[in-house]
């Protein structure tokens, strides 16, 4: 007889594991399928690690919104694996920026939120081609502590994860879901939730449920060591460049809007080759002219760059809304197809919070019927 459970999550990186540990303060007996080695492996470690307050996304004032939202939260939740004691500054480009100064300072202004003007000669670090902007209390999380703390939750919870292990097929089962997995178990569950981030519109799909076509991404972000003060410095608003401090590792995360996207395209399903880094576009490229282009392009503006040494790369896929060049927008959206069945929309880390809650407020209702 098939194991039977309240809840099936599908995908652990931190939204999957959010929503889980939520299910599970609830009551209810919860099942996670993870289909790499470890949890917080995938998107939630391969990007530049930054939590969000918004001031990223002067086209889009919802995104900010969100981030707001669940911002404080996370920071208390996971607060070992916060990295805060560095200036953060986000620079707007003298030319070719889709925002100007002035737009941006009022944008800054409709966040609520705490920041200094500044002008770049005030940093501690040269700035070129970028002259006045804002500091702001933007944080980085370190994702290895992050994991490291999530992992004691789960284990605390007695949460059940299956590691390594993908979810191939979910059917409809006379009032409950099927969920079978490549390593051949099956379970039954009364609802699932589907966190497996670029992999959701598989399984949706395979329902019979409608999906919408999404932007895949997938990116490379060079680590890098650097011997400059710890800062932030993020030159907006195009295409231009990101440097932050790796976590707590004593390294810098290095990001270039258009160089970091190795390759990109718009689908309802994402390549399956990006899953493994083995036959993921990276794997084809010259990492060292790759660094050495970004380098250069991202010298422009912190001069300091050209000495910097390379020491690793995060890559993997990403997952954003497609067609939304204009307002940049990320947010995080949960679709809830029928009440047994829901999906996750991921955006910014710091949305997990509010996501989970979001779930668990459905589950609460789900359960107590």
């Amino acid at each position: 007889m098939s194991q039977v459970v309240n809840v099936a999550v599908i995908g652990c990186g931190i939204f999957g594991a959010e929503i889980a540990l939520k299910a599970k303060a609830l009551g209810l007996s919860v099942k996670v399928y993870e289909a790499k080695d470890d949890i917080l492996s995938g998107a939630s470690m391969n990007n530049q690690n930054r939590l969000h307050l918004g001031f990223h996304y002067p086209r889009d004032l919802e995104t900010g919104r969100q981030s707001i939202r669940g911002f404080n939260a996370f920071r208390q939740k996971y607060a070992e694996c916060i990295q805060a004691d560095f200036s953060n500054a986000y620079l707007i480009a003298n030319s070719n920026s889709l925002t100007p100064i002035g737009p941006y300072i009022d944008f800054c202004r409709q966040l609520g939120l705490p920041f200094q003007e500044i002008s770049a000669s005030s940093l501690p670090v040269k700035v070129t081609g970028a002259d006045r902007g804002v500091l702001c209390d933007e944080v980085v999380y370190d994702c290895r502590i992050l994991r490291d703390l999530v992992w004691q939750n789960l284990r605390r919870e007695g949460v059940d994860v299956a590691l390594g292990d993908r979810v191939v097929k979910v059917a409809d089962a006379a009032g409950r879901y099927s969920v079978e997995s490549q390593k051949g178990s099956r379970i039954l569950a009364d609802v699932v939730i589907n966190a497996s981030y670029g992999d959701i519109n598989r399984l949706t799909e395979q329902l019979g449920f409608p999906v919408s076509e999404n932007l895949y991404e997938y990116t490379a972000v060079p680590i890098i060591r650097m011997d400059i003060p710890r800062i932030g410095i993020t030159i907006m608003d195009g295409p231009f460049m990101t440097l932050l401090p790796h976590g707590k590792t004593g390294n810098f995360l290095l990001y270039n809007v258009t160089q970091s996207v190795v390759t990109s395209g718009v689908s309802k399903l994402m390549d399956a080759s990006w899953q493994m880094r083995e036959t993921a576009p990276f794997a084809k490229v010259d990492k060292r002219q790759f660094f050495k282009k970004m380098i250069a392009l991202c010298s422009e503006y912190v001069p300091a760059l050209e000495q910097a040494e390379l020491v690793g790369f995060l890559e993997g896929p990403r997952m954003v809304l497609a067609r939304k060049e204009d307002s940049d927008a990320r947010p995080s959206i949960v679709n809830n197809y029928n009440g047994n069945y829901l999906s996750v929309f991921a955006g910014k880390i710091d949305h997990s919070i509010w996501v989970a809650d979001e779930v668990g407020e459905l589950l609460k209702a789900k359960f107590a019927a």
